[in-house]
């Protein structure tokens, strides 16, 4: 796999969850939904980078377990702000933590399927 699809991949598939559910969330509107996908192309990235660096360093299993520990919460705080300053009529931080759990769920399924 080369460097560009260790991003790509996530990123697709984390956008292609999240607009999922965010549409059943009841995000309908161009702007929320391009919300969603523009915050995940600054969060996503910097999770998997640093998520590749806990594995190397760490090895595969802690290097996981510390990334759904420190980083994943650390994700669902930055979109939490960003989504709070963008989508005031929301419950900002529900959303935050249904699109990740739903876009962690989905990976882990992604995962044992392919």
């Amino acid at each position: 796999m080369n460097g560009l699809t260790v991003y790509l991949k996530p990123l697709l598939l984390t956008i292609l969850f999240e607009m999922i559910a965010a549409y059943i969330l009841g995000l309908r509107t161009k702007k929320e939904l391009l919300l969603t996908v523009l915050v995940n192309i600054i969060t996503n990235p910097l999770l998997v980078y640093f998520s590749l660096i806990l594995m190397y360093h760490l090895g595969i299993k802690t290097g996981t377990i510390l990334t759904y520990v420190l980083l994943e919460p650390l994700v669902i705080y930055a979109e939490y702000l960003i989504y709070k300053n963008c989508l005031s009529d929301r419950n900002c931080l529900f959303l935050s933590v249904i699109l990740n759990l739903v876009s962690i769920l989905g990976g882990l399924l992604c995962q044992k399927i392919f």
